[in-house]
């Protein structure tokens, strides 16, 4: 008889952290530096400076009106972009699908266009998480249970969406050189 292990994912479903899991094996030190460390010491930097400033709920407010605005459209941009990877056909795209990189998926190289897929999953998984984090802070300062945790709120809202701006500058320029490279001969 043949042992069944029984984990998290047979109670909740887990799977979709595989690409984010996947996302972060295959990031290079200075792209992390790009899209994780800077955004983390801006945030830092912001916060800190709305906090010696008092004005840490003031932010938080103006946050919670322009950004479920902005980012449900950042989605829609991601949406289109995963849309036209996994659709486009011809030349350009079956490039990119026999490029292989030097990043690595478990042990297996991947191609640029597993990446390119890999990285704007990753994206749109960000966005949706800053939404549901600007919709969690509205809850509970409707609530008023914000007292005291207004600072992290800042905090994590100016992390995610400097790295998602610059998680979309970044995909925009690997799909800009993944094409101007096959067309250079």
């Amino acid at each position: 008889m043949k042992s069944r292990r029984v984990g998290l994912s047979s109670f909740i479903y887990t799977e979709w952290l595989r690409p984010i899991a996947d996302y972060y094996l295959t990031i290079k030190i200075n792209e992390a530096m790009f899209e994780i460390i800077l955004p983390a010491i801006a945030a830092v930097v912001c916060t800190c400076l709305y906090y010696i400033y008092g004005d840490v709920n003031c932010a938080l407010r103006a946050l919670a009106d322009l950004l479920p605005t902005a980012i449900s459209i950042l989605i829609g941009f991601t949406v289109m972009l995963i849309t036209l990877l996994l659709t486009s056909s011809g030349e350009n795209i079956e490039n990119i699908k026999k490029n292989i990189t030097d990043k690595k998926v478990h042990g297996k190289a991947i191609t640029l266009y597993q990446g390119l897929y890999i990285q704007f999953s990753h994206l749109l998984f960000s966005e949706v998480l800053l939404l549901l984090i600007v919709f969690f802070y509205l809850f509970l300062n409707g609530l008023g249970w914000v007292k005291g945790k207004d600072i992290a709120f800042l905090g994590v809202e100016v992390y995610l969406t400097l790295n998602i701006l610059l998680s979309i500058l970044r995909g925009i320029a690997n799909l800009y050189f993944s094409f101007y490279r096959s067309n250079v001969k």
